[in-house]
């Protein structure tokens, strides 16, 4: 598959010194307070870098109507042994309210994007997305900075909307020998219909077909559970996704452009790693290296590898989810284009242990999306 151009630049990735850079924050959807958690961590990791960073927040107007939006980037001194390696900002404990949303989202400039925030997104180099769920992560804001020629961190709008869709991630990724576990889509509105066309053995695990965060997940022993579940699943107006129930570990892995880093397994001692045991202090451990043979390890970051290819991610960010069967095999889950960047984020120990630290990760991804601008033909032509 080929990977969508973005529009061109004047502006060049030749230095990391005295960058403009917007970190997109926020949103109005489930996925908030990841976001506001990822992006305060990477306000502070390019600030203490030397950088001026603006910390928008994609659903709050300016707090100054009309100041210049110049005024908006800051840097910060920040000693060199006091620049943590690590994610540093509070963590997302719980989602937001989805009724609070829908206010805030109703007012937003394409659904994404609070009126008078524009402005200071073109100040910027580079805006730095961490904005997730249905506005980050389907494509929408880049669809948006797409229209004004900004130059954005991430891959393009077309490939998070696919990514974005698991059960369409998955068609894409079968052909070539990349395999989950066995699902049906039960449509918003056909519910009855889809369900009674279940032939997926049980036990399930119910989730948004689109989605993150293991928001609206749950596990699902009886039939008679299952319209419940799916309502659960669709509740912010995804349709839902049932896959068989496998039983075995939990490993991710981070990409960088053709680099693989580490592989990490999530631990918890809750019935799910779910939202609360994924951002949580003390609700989960994470092994990196995670406790595989060298031959497993070698084929989990070979399949990793591959899953970035095949859907054209290109020379940015992800991060797949794999569980190895009690059989043996790896069954791919998801991967995410935009992964988290909290303190209690895999992508950063994924990084870390391969030898990127926070800060560092953090510029190279908006040093990556400026040279990819620019290598980039204009919007329209053949690439």
């Amino acid at each position: 598959m080929n990977t969508p151009a973005r529009p061109a630049t004047s502006r060049t990735a030749t230095t990391t010194t005295s960058l403009r850079i917007a970190v997109l924050m926020g949103g109005a959807n489930t996925e908030r307070n990841v976001s506001l958690s990822s992006g305060t961590a990477v306000v502070r990791a390019l600030r203490g870098l030397g950088h001026a960073v603006a910390q928008v927040d994609s659903a709050a107007a300016p707090v100054i109507p009309g100041q210049d939006p110049q005024d908006a980037f800051l840097t910060a001194d920040i000693p060199e042994e006091d620049l943590a390696a690590t994610p540093v900002a509070p963590s997302a404990t719980a989602p937001p309210d989805l009724g609070a949303l829908a206010m805030v989202r109703a007012t937003q400039q394409d659904g994404v994007l609070a009126r008078g925030l524009l402005p200071i997104l073109q100040h910027a180099d580079v805006v730095f997305i961490t904005v997730f769920g249905d506005e980050g992560e389907s494509g929408a804001t880049q669809r948006l900075l797409d229209e004004h020629g900004l130059v954005y961190t991430g891959p393009s709008a077309e490939i998070c909307e696919l990514t974005f869709d698991k059960a369409a991630t998955k068609s894409e990724l079968a052909p070539h020998g990349i395999l989950g576990p066995q699902g049906h889509v039960v449509r918003i509105g056909h519910e009855a219909a889809d369900l009674a066309a279940l032939r997926v053995p049980g036990p399930w695990i119910v989730k948004p077909v689109a989605g993150g965060s293991t928001i609206g997940l749950t596990q699902v022993e009886d039939v008679d559970d299952l319209p419940a579940a799916v309502a659960l699943a669709s509740a912010a107006g995804q349709h839902a996704l049932i896959e068989e129930f496998v039983v075995g570990r939990d490993f991710t892995i981070g990409v960088l452009g053709d680099r693989v880093f580490s592989v990490v397994e999530a631990m918890t001692d809750r019935a799910l790693y779910d939202y609360e045991a994924k951002y949580t202090p003390g609700e989960s451990n994470k092994q990196v290296p995670a406790d595989l043979s060298p031959q497993q390890t070698e084929e989990l970051r070979a399949l990793t590898g591959r899953v970035h290819d095949v859907l054209g991610i290109g020379d940015t960010s992800s991060r797949s989810d794999f569980r190895l069967g009690t059989d043996g095999r790896f069954r791919f889950f998801e991967v995410n284009p935009l992964p988290g960047l909290t303190p209690t984020s895999s992508y950063p120990l994924s990084a870390a242990d391969d030898g990127i630290d926070f800060p560092q990760l953090c510029e190279e991804l908006a040093v990556r999306a400026l040279a990819t601008a620019n290598e980039a033909p204009p919007t329209g032509t053949e690439a």
